[in-house]
């Protein structure tokens, strides 16, 4: 697989998005993480909950809402009504409560449940994302020109693995190289999950020279990526000199998961 004809991509912002309109609802926070992975068998349950904190000084109040959750490795991401997507598990989760008011440094929890329907055609993960998001006081001040403030809402993921069910598998939809603001020459990496249960690999890439001779072993960070969604990773190539490699990539995600290509890569 040679690099020479490259495809360009965008980076993907993930985990919460922002809306700047209304008054500033910044001081509101998750405490125990965006992400909630469990494991279980069709017709099981299991329970869990969302610690949501005013850190502020003033009363704030919360909606708590359904959504969906895809995104693509062109940077592309979508909340879609809950239920869209065919591996969408929103309508197991039953969560409390929807509405709910915090004075200054208090802390609420809100309680999910997932009840996974007894079909045995269910294989693989299935996921949604419950959203915490600050409402808006209404501001009652006579006021002119033009105030701007920040609204946030977390997209809380909400992700149940049936049992050890689900193919693997993964694609690499391309590559491009780059160079970052200290000239470091970058490799990005665009991978598809083809599969049908989450992966989360780790991009490994070992360049060797015109000898055969291995110059070292490059790494991406960690990231997941559900079936039918793509991630874009990158590989800085820190202290490669100019110069024509043959290379070995390999994505591994664990379990003896493993996925690889050849390719030839020019500097």
């Amino acid at each position: 697989m040679s690099i020479k004809k490259l495809i360009s991509f965008f980076i993907p912002v993930f985990f919460f998005t922002c809306m700047i309109v209304g008054n500033s609802n910044a001081n509101i926070v998750i405490l125990n993480g965006l992400t909630h992975e469990n494991n279980a068998e069709t017709g099981e349950g299991y329970r869990g909950g969302i610690q949501v904190q005013n850190a502020g000084t003033e009363p704030r109040s919360v909606r708590v809402y359904q959504r969906d959750y895809w995104y693509s490795f062109t940077g592309e991401s979508r909340h879609d009504e809950a239920g869209t997507l065919d591996r969408s598990n929103a309508a197991w989760i039953n969560y409390s409560p929807r509405l709910l008011t915090l004075q200054p440094n208090e802390t609420v929890v809100v309680d999910f449940e997932v009840t996974v329907p007894s079909v045995d055609t269910l294989k693989g993960t299935y996921w949604s994302v419950i959203m915490v998001e600050g409402i808006q006081p209404q501001d009652t001040a006579a006021s002119t020109g033009v105030k701007i403030h920040t609204a946030i809402r977390y997209a809380v993921q909400i992700i149940t693995n049936i049992g050890n069910t689900g193919k693997r598998d993964l694609q690499f939809l391309g590559l491009e190289l780059t160079a970052d603001e200290n000239e470091t020459q970058v490799l990005k990496v665009a991978i598809e999950n083809v599969g049908e249960r989450i992966l989360k690999p780790e991009l490994n890439l070992e360049l060797f020279n015109a000898d055969g001779e291995s110059i070292g072993v490059f790494k991406a960070e960690r990231r997941k990526t559900y079936p039918t969604t793509s991630i874009l990773l990158s590989l800085p190539l820190e202290g490669v000199k100019p110069g024509e490699y043959a290379a070995v990539l390999v994505a591994d995600c664990d379990e003896d998961n493993i996925f690889g290509t050849n390719l030839t890569l020019e500097l």
